[in-house]
């Protein structure tokens, strides 16, 4: 039997809030003394943080891709450690996922940007021929969330962190619409949770468009309220629809990495564009917090968006996703065109 998207994470009813502390030059405190530690980042920002750390990592592994492959060899040339520090962004914080994973050792993250919810979430987010795909589950042990090293950060960079939260006015949509056609079950006291959380990011609109501590703080706090609707429920079906299908199927036919939230803002726009969804308030929204989700900040060009329109229910359906607007929209190339206008 061929296994769906979501099957392939393990979800734990058990879940626990891992330990956040949040503050000022923390990042001196991603090991104790005599801990032996690996870094998974990339190589600008290493550049930036290694004098910063407390002792000299064992080993440091920069990311290319997530493709498996890829993450196989770099965790082979890891020598023992202890722990195992994510520093950096979305890819960054799977990457240390998945070597603490393998080395059963514990992990710390300390995310520079927030532009995915990778550093909070237990889940294993990879890539394999291009297709997102869950490898494994693993325990965080502390998240250091340093408002000195973020704010180091493009601001966009941030800002765009509130992209895996807003996407749950989509998909809690597509949840509802699945619920309709009997494809899933629904739970209305997660769904009503998850509502919550979108008021509150709502109200903390202008702290995150300022990135401003409480902003950064809001994030983070949304995320780690989403992780544990999902561990619970054992779904991302309140956080993940087809907003997220259409930025997987981006990297899909584009073979090409992206900010998350980047793509992610794009996403949510163009599905509640066409479940006629407050497309005006989500775009106001997205204003106030000082995003711009347009097409050519990602430079996606109008033949590479048209075949992701074109392509995107296939995708979707082979690769086990939920069920979507996306299932029962035609994207005739007058529809294609009007939404390619509309997000440029």
């Amino acid at each position: 039997m061929k296994v769906g998207h979501s099957e392939e994470r393990f979800y734990d009813p058990n879940w626990q809030r891992p330990e956040v502390v949040y503050g000022d030059h923390l990042i001196s405190e991603v090991v104790k003394p005599g801990e032996r530690f690996a870094v998974a980042t990339m190589e600008i920002l290493w550049n930036l943080v290694k004098d910063l750390l407390p002792a000299k990592p064992e080993a440091v592994v920069f990311v290319r891709d997530m493709e498996l492959r890829t993450l196989e060899s770099l965790e082979r040339a890891i020598p023992p450690v202890d722990v195992v520090a994510g520093i950096g962004g979305g890819s960054s914080h799977d990457l240390a996922k998945y070597i603490a994973l393998k080395r059963d050792a514990k992990l710390v993250q300390v995310p520079t940007i927030l532009s995915a919810d990778a550093s909070v979430t237990s889940a294993i987010g990879i890539r394999e021929g291009w297709r997102v795909k869950y490898v494994g589950h693993v325990i965080t042990d502390r998240i250091l969330v340093d408002f000195s090293l973020i704010k180091q950060a493009p601001k966009e960079l941030v800002r765009y962190g509130a992209g895996d939260i807003l996407s749950s006015h989509t998909s809690s949509y597509d949840w509802e619409l699945a619920t309709s056609r009997g494809k899933e079950r629904f739970d209305q006291s997660y769904y009503d949770r998850a509502r919550d959380i979108l008021t509150m990011l709502e109200k903390k609109r202008f702290e995150i468009g300022d990135v401003s501590d409480e902003g950064i703080r809001t994030i983070v706090e949304l995320y780690l309220g989403f992780a544990e609707i999902a561990e619970k429920l054992k779904s991302d079906r309140a956080q993940e629809g087809s907003e997220h299908f259409f930025a997987y199927n981006v990297e899909y036919v584009t073979r090409k990495q992206y900010v998350h939230g980047k793509l992610l803002a794009i996403g949510i726009l163009a599905m509640s564009y066409l479940q006629n969804n407050q497309f005006e308030k989500i775009m106001r929204l997205m204003s106030d917090m000082e995003l711009e989700p347009k097409l050519s900040n990602v430079s996606l060009r109008r033949e590479d968006f048209s075949n992701i329109l074109m392509t995107l229910k296939t995708f979707t359906e082979e690769g086990g996703y939920y069920y979507s607007i996306i299932n029962e929209k035609e994207f005739t190339r007058l529809k294609i065109e009007e939404l390619y206008e509309t997000l440029s």
